[in-house]
């Protein structure tokens, strides 16, 4: 076993709910609203996500560190999907249905969108802009 790759995680995941954190703090969320912050988390990692991973698969030379650092440990530690649930279930538990229903939708259907969009709009800039490694993909 590698150490390098498990220390990017680290750092990555350190700096991630680091992050996470700090919004959190930043943006409280009432216990019967919508979960406006962890929304926001969710929405913004699927966008760091997908720049991520086009930048390295189609972009960068084969590293051993970006997407250990950036992928698994920065995005695995910011977002967090798993207080998607609990709050979801918070909701119900406490008689807001619609809105449990209308988060976890948006939850979805935001994220897929902004993976959809940041992966379209960056294989157009990587495919227009000449970079280092033979003009992008």
């Amino acid at each position: 076993m590698r150490v390098a790759p498990l220390v990017a995680v680290a750092v990555g995941g350190f700096a991630g709910g680091l992050a996470r954190y700090a919004i959190g703090e930043a943006w409280p969320t009432r216990t019967d609203g919508f979960p406006a912050a962890t929304f926001a988390i969710n929405t913004s990692g699927a966008f760091v996500l997908a720049c991520v991973l086009l930048l390295a698969l189609e972009v960068l030379p084969p590293t051993t560190y970006v997407r250990p650092l950036l992928g698994t440990g920065f995005c695995g530690a910011y977002t967090t999907f798993s207080s998607v649930a609990v709050s979801s279930d918070q909701l119900v538990h406490h008689g807001h249905s619609g809105i449990a229903a209308e988060y976890v939708a948006l939850s979805l259907v935001a994220g897929l969108a902004v993976v959809v969009a940041t992966l379209a709009v960056g294989r157009r800039v990587v495919g227009a802009v000449p970079l280092g490694r033979g003009g992008g993909r």
